[in-house]
């Protein structure tokens, strides 16, 4: 994949088409997956959800590799002490899947407690299986993870201001 995330969501798209015929489970799986990832069988529930070959990007990570993505999802899940996400919408085109989210969570991080809250939206597209092959986040990463954290924090509140 190419280090660029815009250019490798591009190819993606070329690479894994989607089928709709499985959207259903598919978005079944999702919902309960994500809706607690301080699960003790999250590992699982993403291994069950995910196709061994994939596209997923949540802005911060790339992943190709059904692996590399859950123990990503495992260690994030670990390191959280709650988290929700509740799907507030999902809009279908064909096999394509659009997903918006809040998502709000309690981590301890620089030696402070932060609760973040954000929005976003996640495009999916599905196998015949109904695993997910494609997954892309749309979020502002920065204002939600980053800005809490007390120097890159204070960098990120300064370049919105200024923006």
């Amino acid at each position: 994949m190419p280090e660029n995330p815009s250019v490798a969501y591009e190819q993606a798209l070329q690479q894994f088409p989607g089928e709709a015929s499985a959207i259903d489970v598919g978005l079944e799986r999702f919902s309960t997956s994500f809706e607690d990832l301080t699960r003790e069988d999250l590992g699982q529930l993403m291994a069950e959800l995910y196709a061994e070959e994939l596209f997923f990007n949540d802005t911060i990570h790339t992943f190709t590799r059904r692996q590399d993505l859950v123990d990503y999802m495992v260690k994030t899940g670990d390191n959280l002490n709650e988290s929700t996400v509740e799907i507030k919408q999902v809009v279908r085109d064909g096999s394509d899947v659009f997903v918006r989210w809040t998502m709000d969570f309690k981590v301890r991080a620089a030696g402070r407690d932060v609760h973040s809250q954000s929005i976003g939206m996640t495009h999916l597209r599905f196998d015949d299986d109904g695993r997910v092959i494609l997954h892309q986040d749309f979020w502002d990463s920065g204002n939600a993870l980053f800005a809490h954290l007390p120097i890159v924090g204070f960098m990120v509140r300064q370049a919105q201001r200024r923006m």
